[in-house]
């Protein structure tokens, strides 16, 4: 009874980093998801092009994929704490900046890219964080990050549109909310966190050599670039290929459906206390999940499209879950940062080819659910990667004892 009693102490200890975690991760994402609601207003003020309303909505995905492995160098010389702190700042300028009044669209695009680089900046100094913060906790913190997320996703996609623009009658106001969010994590972070030094290296060598040699780490990257790209392509696909088309009530419904089952299955996964983010049967469940709903969408779709949404949408949280808390659970503090990087960097290509490649599917002229032919390609890579995830990687050094 006692030794439960002393396990539960840190977690009301850290009541409030759990919290200050959660919102980070809802803003990490909302500023991003508040746009494609107000998308065409935005199109229409502007008079862009398609392909430039294409480019304005890859920009953060890009700037993900580009700036992770530099975010983590900076981490190794300034620490996690400073290097989340800058990243904060930098999101929160690009948001403010892309709505200064009747300035046009190299604003938007500017601040659109400094938003992404700023949240680049921020995702891989937190796991080194979370070691420090989260003794005994750290998969806790991870999944509470994620559940940040996946809210902010919903959230900002839910009521931008209907509640804010239909309240400001602007799609600059709009904007402006989300990045006035952003803002707050500000005075959060300068004041609710502890400033622990975490993941420096100075005058280390950076050899990145280990993490792109190891079989066993390219099965973590591989894993998580296939849910990256099943989650971004699904979204952008599933409208065209429901019956009645992208504007039909069964398009909004599957979207919905899609994201809003992450929510529980992250509830869900913060309340499991035994360890799942290092075990490979739990990926393989989860991939086998993401298969099974890609799969039956590609032959399916028509008959049980809310079905297969569900399956994808819980396949791709679970994964994307575990895999945001393996690198704090396997790798020593200052090699964390470089782990989360190569993943992210990884995630984060693919994530910016999914969309592209269904859009060739739909060229060649497949059909209205050819696109989900690369998405199940995805989904068989990650069958195949999970095999060989490991819990132990002696390459990266004693990881914190973390009690997960």
């Amino acid at each position: 009874m006692s030794g439960t009693l002393e396990a539960a102490r840190p977690l009301r200890a850290g009541a409030v980093l759990f919290l200050v975690t959660f919102w980070i991760g809802f803003n990490l994402r909302a500023a991003i998801l508040g746009v494609p609601p107000v998308l065409s207003i935005v199109k229409g003020d502007l008079r862009l092009s398609y392909a430039e309303v294409g480019l304005l909505s890859g920009i953060p995905i890009l700037a993900f994929g580009l700036s992770a492995l530099p975010s983590s160098a900076l981490v190794r010389r300034w620490g996690g704490y400073s290097v989340v702190a800058l990243g904060l700042t930098v999101a929160a300028l690009g948001e403010l900046v892309r709505v200064l009044p009747r300035a046009g669209v190299i604003p938007l695009f500017a601040g659109t890219g400094l938003m992404g680089v700023g949240i680049a900046l921020t995702q891989p100094g937190l796991p080194g964080l979370f070691q420090a913060w989260f003794r005994g906790h750290v998969q806790q913190a991870s999944v509470t990050l994620t559940l940040g997320i996946t809210v902010g996703e919903l959230v900002a996609a839910s009521v931008s549109r209907p509640l804010l623009y239909g309240l400001l009658h602007s799609w600059q106001s709009t904007m402006l909310v989300w990045g006035l969010c952003g803002v707050t994590c500000l005075p959060v972070w300068a004041w609710a966190v502890p400033r622990v030094r975490v993941g420096l290296a100075v005058g280390q060598r950076w050899n990145l050599r280990p993490l792109f040699r190891s079989p066993a780490l390219w099965s973590v990257y591989l894993c998580f670039g296939g849910q990256s790209l099943v989650f971004f392509a699904a979204n952008t696909w599933i409208p065209t290929s429901v019956p009645g088309g992208p504007h039909s009530a069964l398009a909004s419904w599957s979207l919905a459906v899609l994201n809003g089952v992450m929510i529980p299955v992250d509830v869900g996964l913060i309340l499991m206390r035994r360890s799942f983010a290092t075990n490979r049967r739990f990926y393989l469940g989860s991939s086998l999940i993401t298969l099974v709903g890609t799969l039956g969408w590609l032959l399916f779709g028509a008959t049980a499209p809310l079905l297969f949404a569900a399956l994808i949408g819980i396949g791709v949280a679970m994964t994307f879950a575990g895999l945001l808390a393996y690198a704090p659970l396997v790798a020593s503090p200052t090699r964390v940062a470089p782990l989360s990087a190569v993943m992210l960097t990884v995630g984060y290509v693919c994530a910016f080819c999914g969309p592209f490649l269904g859009g060739l599917a739909m060229d060649a002229g497949g059909g209205v659910r050819s696109p989900f032919l690369p998405i199940v390609a995805a989904s068989v890579m990650m069958v195949i990667a999970s095999w060989g995830v490991r819990p132990e990687l002696h390459a990266l050094g004693a990881p914190v004892p973390t009690g997960s």
